[in-house]
C-alpha cells in the first residue's frame, strides 16, 4: 500500500512497523537492519553516504502515542511546526516516489522475462508442434503397414489353413493305399524282393485242402513233385480244387531259374511229397 514505507535495505523490503530508523539522506529502514548496521558505523545501507552527525541517524516510533502527538511540537511557532510538517511530508513523497521506481523497474524486468519466456516456450511449441506433426505422419505410415501385415497374416493364414487340408487329404489318401498294399505276403516275402530273387506274391498263403483220405495243408503256388516232371509244366493254369480228390496243381509262365537244379532234385525225391518253396 502507498501508505506504509517499506525498508530501504536492497535484502529486506519489508514494511516498517512498530519502530524506524530514519537517517539524514531521507532513507529509512526497520528496526532489525537499522540496529544491525548502525551498531558499529554510520554509513547508509542504501547511497553510503557518512552519517556521523548526531541528528543523522535517530529511531523513531512509528505509531506514535497521543500524548507523544501533543507534545512534541508544542511551544513551537507555527513557522518552525509548518517547516517541520513540510520537510516531514517531503521525506514521505521521497520515499512513494522511490517506491514507485522500484516496482516500474521490477515490473520492466519481469515484462523482459516474460518476452524471453515466451519466445521461448514459442519455439519450444513450433517444435512441439513439428515433431507432433512428424509423429502423427509416422502413425499414419504404421497404421498402413499394420492393415497391410494384417492382410499378409489373413492371406498367409489361408494357404496354411489350405496347405493343412490338402496334407490331411493327403495322408487320408496315404493311409487308403498303405492299407490296401499291406498284405501278410507284406511280411514274408520281404526277403525275396530284398535278394533280388522273382518272389511270388502267393508263395506265402497256405490253404487245408480235404481229400477221401483226410487232410493236408500245402501251399497255393507250390507244385507237387509228379506234376512238375509232366510234360505240361511249361504252361501254368489256374489252380483246380476238388472236393473228392487231392489237389492239381498246374504251372505256366516263366520258372526256367535254376530249373536243371530242381530236376534233378525232384528226382531224388519221393514223387508222393508235396513241395514247399524255401524263402
Amino acid at each position: 500500500m502507498e501508505s506504509e514505507l517499506v525498508c530501504n535495505h536492497k535484502k529486506c523490503r519489508k514494511r516498517v512497523e512498530a519502530f524506524a530508523w530514519i537517517t539524514s539522506c531521507s532513507h529509512i529502514f526497520c528496526d532489525e537492519d537499522g540496529v544491525r548496521e548502525f551498531k558499529n558505523n554510520n554509513i547508509c545501507p542504501a547511497c553510503s553516504t557518512d552519517l556521523s552527525d548526531k541528528l543523522d541517524i535517530i529511531r523513531i516510533e512509528v505509531n506514535p502515542t497521543e500524548k507523544y502527538k501533543s507534545m512534541v511540537l508544542a511551544g513551537k511557532r507555527p513557522e518552525i511546526i509548518m517547516e517541520i510538517c513540510t520537510r516531514a511530508l517531503s521525506f514521505w513523497s521521497y520515499q512513494i516516489h522511490q517506491e514507485r521506481v522500484y516496482q516500474e523497474y521490477v515490473g520492466s524486468k519481469a515484462k523482459e522475462r516474460a518476452a524471453q519466456l515466451e519466445q521461448y516456450y514459442e519455439q519450444v511449441i513450433s517444435q512441439t508442434s513439428a515433431e507432433l506433426n512428424s509423429l502423427k505422419l509416422q502413425l499414419t505410415a504404421t497404421k498402413k503397414d499394420l492393415e497391410s501385415f494384417k492382410k499378409k497374416y489373413n492371406e498367409a493364414s489361408e494357404k496354411v489353413v489350405e496347405k493343412n487340408r490338402q496334407y490331411q487329404k493327403l495322408q487320408s489318401l496315404f493311409d487308403a493305399l498303405k492299407r490296401k498294399c499291406i498284405t501278410p505276403s507284406t511280411f514274408e516275402g520281404g526277403d525275396a524282393v530284398s535278394s533280388g530273387k522273382a518272389w511270388n506274391p502267393l508263395a506265402n498263403f497256405t490253404m487245408p485242402i480235404g481229400s477221401d483220405q483226410g487232410s493236408a495243408s500245402t501251399s497255393l503256388g507250390s507244385i507237387s513233385n509228379s506234376k512238375r516232371n509232366s510234360p505240361e509244366t511249361g504252361r501254368e493254369v489256374p489252380f483246380t480244387f476238388r472236393i473228392t480228390d487231392t489237389p492239381i496243381f498246374k504251372q505256366n509262365g516263366n520258372h526256367q531259374q535254376n530249373k536243371k537244379s530242381r530236376e534233378q532234385q525232384r528226382q531224388n525225391r519221393n514223387p508222393l511229397d508235396l513241395d514247399f518253396p524255401s524263402h
